[in-house]
C-alpha cells in the first residue's frame, strides 16, 4: 500500500511538471514560425514550393480566391487536399477562366469535385488569396502560375496568424455567398 501511495504521488508530481512544461515546449514551437513571411520570386525565392506546402498542410478547410491559376502543381495540390476529405472553394476571375491553360486546369479541378465560382459583376476578381483552416493566409501579387514564378516582378506573402485568416475568409465566404456577383463556373 504504502509503494502504491508512492507510485501516485510520482505520478502526480510529474503530471504537474511534466504536462505544462510539454504544453509550453508546444506553444513555443508553434509560434516559432514567423507571423509574415514574404518571396521574391525575380530575386531567386520560390513561392511555388512554399505555396504547396501550405495548401498542402489543410486538415479542414482550404478557400482560395485567385485571378490566375495555371500551375498543375499547385493544382495537384489542391485535388491532393480535396482527396484527403479538405473542404476546397476556388473564386476566379471570368475573363481569367475563358484562357485556354486555366479553363483546362479549373475544368480539371471541377471534376474533383471541387466547387468553384467565378465573378459575374463587371469588375475583376484580382485577388490572390488561400486561406488554410483559419490559421494561415496568403497574399500578394502572385497568381498560380509560371510566369509568376519564373518571369514576372511580383511578391508572395504569408501571414501565419488566424485573426488575419479569419478576416480574409470573412471576405471569401462574402463573395462566395453573393450569388448576385458570383456565379458557379
Amino acid at each position: 500500500m504504502k509503494n502504491i501511495k508512492k507510485l501516485i504521488a510520482s505520478i502526480l508530481i510529474i503530471s504537474i511538471i511534466v504536462v505544462p512544461v510539454y504544453l509550453y515546449t508546444d506553444r513555443v514551437q508553434a509560434s516559432t514560425k514567423p507571423a509574415v513571411q514574404y518571396y521574391f520570386p525575380r530575386a531567386g525565392q520560390a513561392p511555388e514550393p512554399v505555396l504547396v506546402s501550405i495548401i498542402s498542410s489543410a486538415k479542414k478547410t482550404l478557400d482560395i480566391a485567385i485571378y490566375s491559376i495555371t500551375d498543375q502543381a499547385i493544382g495537384n495540390a489542391i485535388i491532393a487536399d480535396k482527396k484527403r476529405g479538405v473542404v476546397v472553394r476556388i473564386i476566379s476571375d471570368k475573363t481569367e477562366s475563358g484562357n485556354k491553360y486555366q479553363k483546362a486546369l479549373l475544368t480539371t479541378l471541377k471534376n474533383a469535385k471541387i466547387p468553384i465560382k467565378i465573378n459575374s459583376h463587371s469588375g475583376l476578381m484580382h485577388m490572390k488569396v488561400t486561406i488554410v483552416d483559419n490559421s494561415v493566409v496568403t497574399t500578394g501579387s502572385f497568381n498560380y502560375s509560371n510566369a509568376a514564378e519564373t518571369t514576372n516582378d511580383e511578391v508572395f506573402v504569408v501571414l501565419n496568424n488566424s485573426t488575419e485568416a479569419k478576416d480574409f475568409d470573412n471576405e471569401f465566404v462574402s463573395m462566395w455567398n453573393n450569388t448576385s456577383k458570383f456565379k458557379n463556373f
